[in-house]
């Protein structure tokens, strides 16, 4: 009789060791992956705090000119480009408005990814004829 009561309680100590085995691979798989939602997160926040970042560096530049472009990469190595393209312009008077074209490229979990963001700033005619690259880089 006494075979046969611990032969039940190994079986039902191995089903409690697999169904805790079980609970605990579901537990860390699910930590897992909110390990990974938390990186994809910040990365994302580091984007858009770097892309703010190179919009209000565009606003202390005195003079934006149709044609002008600039490039360059951001710490997390996504990749942007700014094209400054005519919107109205006056005859008249020295201010016209632009259309700042900023495109960003990442590489994502699934393949290159691309955004475009379009802005419009009013833009004086320049008194100093410097590239774009040349202001943001003195900026920085």
């Amino acid at each position: 009789m006494k075979k046969h009561t611990f032969g039940f309680v190994l079986l039902e100590l191995i089903v409690a060791l697999t169904i805790l085995g079980i609970g605990f691979s579901i537990f860390f798989g699910s930590m897992s992956a909110s390990a990974r939602n938390i990186s994809r997160l910040e990365r994302f926040q580091n984007r858009e705090q770097s892309t703010k970042n190179l919009l209000a560096e565009l606003d202390l530049i005195e003079s934006l000119r149709a044609g002008d472009s600039a490039s360059g990469s951001f710490k997390d190595g996504t990749r942007w480009h700014l094209d400054v393209e005519s919107f109205v312009q006056s005859l008249q008077n020295p201010i016209s408005v632009v259309r700042v074209v900023l495109r960003l490229e990442w590489d994502g979990n699934s393949g290159a990814q691309t955004r475009t963001i379009e802005t419009y700033r009013l833009a004086r005619t320049p008194t100093n004829p410097r590239s774009l690259g040349d202001e943001l880089r003195e900026l920085q």
